[in-house]
């Protein structure tokens, strides 16, 4: 559920910012190792012979269309789009991340729904400001383009779904109540692979909102969801 009000959303963002006291690493250039150990629990695929390199917030629109007169048809799914902020760098040294990682995504919904710079505080008293890239469908491939780091290539992983679970009933369930996304297992399975910069598999975990409607009753041809969902970015071991 999302915070009802905005003094409550403040009350929240202070219970779960920290002190920013030193500028985290560069992120790409310090191993996971720490976090790896904190992935949410999920029943998808294990990340058998991976290594985990980035831990991103995604905040952005799952979209959908209407494209039929048949007002009790699904929506169905066109992609999402999403902003990608490092939480990796961050959380991999934070004490108290084990307990922070299930509240991040909600939170950040909440805020963003109040407006940009509730947000944009939150994240930069949490340290996770830092913006990498983005997530979008190319050709209706999930892309996540972490275009502006400093490696060479960038990161980035051209990846398909090979497996989904429900989102806890925990999860926060959105800006109206729609429900949480499920939880995600994308693998690049392309020959030869399309992704590049080291990465090739991604998690997408701890959902808040984005679920389309059950139908098309009172929907616009096309709509978006927002959403927000923390990414598990791996790739084979360096």
């Amino acid at each position: 559920m999302l915070f009802p009000t905005f003094s409550t959303a403040v009350m929240a963002f202070a219970a779960f910012t920290s002190t920013v006291d030193a500028l985290p690493p560069r992120p790409g250039t310090t191993t996971l190792s720490n976090l790896a150990k904190k992935m949410p629990t999920n029943t998808l695929p294990a990340p058998t012979g991976l290594e985990l390199k980035y831990v991103l917030l995604g905040v952005g629109t799952q979209n959908y269309t209407c494209l039929t007169n048949n007002a009790t048809a699904a929506p169905d799914t066109t992609g999402a789009t999403a902003k990608l902020y490092d939480l990796g760098t961050r959380l991999n040294s934070d004490p108290l991340a084990q307990w922070k990682i299930p509240a991040i995504s909600g939170l950040a919904l909440s805020l963003s729904a109040f407006g940009t710079w509730q947000l944009d505080m939150y994240l930069m008293a949490e340290g996770y400001n830092q913006w990498l890239g983005n997530h979008f469908f190319t050709l209706k491939v999930p892309t996540f383009s972490l275009y502006k780091t400093k490696s060479t290539p960038h990161p980035l992983a051209m990846v398909s779904k090979q497996a989904d679970q429900d989102a806890p009933k925990t999860a926060c369930q959105g800006t109206k109540g729609e429900g949480a996304v499920k939880w995600l297992y994308l693998v690049d399975q392309s020959v030869p692979e399309l992704s590049q910069g080291g990465v090739n598999t991604v998690y997408r975990l701890e959902t808040a909102g984005g679920n389309k409607p059950a139908t098309c009753q009172g929907q616009k041809q096309y709509f978006e969801v927002p959403y927000a969902a923390q990414y598990w970015v791996y790739g084979p071991k360096a």
